[in-house]
């Protein structure tokens, strides 16, 4: 593995118990809510998505002592939209998004847990097999090694909006010299599926080379992974985070955020949420300064960028 981000990426956890500035239930209009909603990111294959997220509302119904509905979300703008327009109350962000509706928030919406790996996360660039075998793209120590042979690869991201899928990998490529929208010999997104659309392209020849979120691929069948091997694996960054609005109250997103800190791998139906939102370990409290490194890259690119 590549060494961690300098300073500007550098991931800090703060020790000691989790507030939300300006978020109390005494600040809070009105009065607790009798049910809680939420939504999640839709990088995955939606009937997964769909069963994952069930199967959460059910746990944190009981944890919590009220009802917990999901709401789906049919996009990455969609998932952030849902929370700021009162639709959900809490939602599964990617690194990008998190910062989105903190921004979108003006004050009131606030990360409430990450998981352990959020905090060390990274992306592989994959390389479809016969492009490997034709010598057109292989191995590489730096992303700069691709040099001119740019020029002959078909290169593709993720969503636009996806933190491992588009916005650090083109941060990577760009600090090696690379712009991706002018160097390759086609550049695209994968504007569907999430980062299992990505695999599949590169897996098919579709494209030569893509990036996407490690542990999707990691998770992925061995014969996909062969027809498109790892060929660079970036720096760790922090990536996603459940965030919440403060309208439901300080306290109600403090028993949000211990229900998810509280998630005990000891425990058998504990231990199945952990496995299936792909946790090492434990949800970890967490604080929306976390994201600042995130904010940087996507403040990085031009203004209108996310326009597009």
């Amino acid at each position: 593995m590549n060494a961690p981000l300098t300073v500007c990426l550098a991931v800090c956890l703060t020790a000691g118990a989790l507030t939300f500035a300006g978020c109390s239930s005494e600040t809070s209009a009105g009065a607790a809510p009798s049910e809680l909603r939420f939504s999640v990111l839709p990088d995955f294959h939606k009937t997964e998505t769909d069963a994952n997220a069930e199967q959460l509302a059910r746990v944190l119904t009981a944890k919590l002592g009220m009802p917990v509905r999901y709401v789906a979300a049919n996009s990455y703008p969609g998932a952030v939209d849902n929370l700021l327009s009162n639709k959900v109350d809490f939602v599964w962000l990617g690194g990008k998004t998190t910062c989105d509706a903190i921004d979108a928030g003006d004050g009131h919406v606030h990360v409430l847990a990450t998981r352990d790996i959020d905090l060390a996360f990274k992306s592989y660039f994959i390389a479809n097999a016969r492009s490997i075998a034709a010598g057109k793209v292989g191995p590489m120590q730096d992303l700069a090694e691709l040099g001119a042979k740019t020029k002959d690869l078909v290169f593709t991201f993720g969503d636009r909006s996806s933190t491992s899928g588009h916005l650090m990998p083109r941060y990577f490529l760009m600090q090696a010299g690379i712009d991706p929208n002018a160097d390759f010999a086609s550049m695209g997104y994968q504007l569907a599926g999430g980062h299992g659309a990505t695999l599949a392209a590169v897996a098919s020849g579709a494209a030569d080379l893509g990036a996407l979120n490690y542990g999707h691929y990691d998770g992925a069948e061995p014969t996909t992974r062969a027809a498109a091997p790892i060929v660079w694996t970036s720096p760790e960054y922090v990536d996603y985070a459940w965030v919440g609005h403060d309208r439901v109250g300080g306290d109600v997103l403090a028993r949000i955020t211990a229900a998810f800190t509280g998630l005990d791998p000891s425990r058998p139906e504990d231990a199945a949420i952990l496995a299936t939102w792909s946790v090492k370990q434990r949800f970890l409290p967490a604080q929306d300064s976390q994201w600042d490194s995130i904010r940087k890259v996507r403040d990085s690119l031009p203004k209108n960028f996310w326009d597009r």
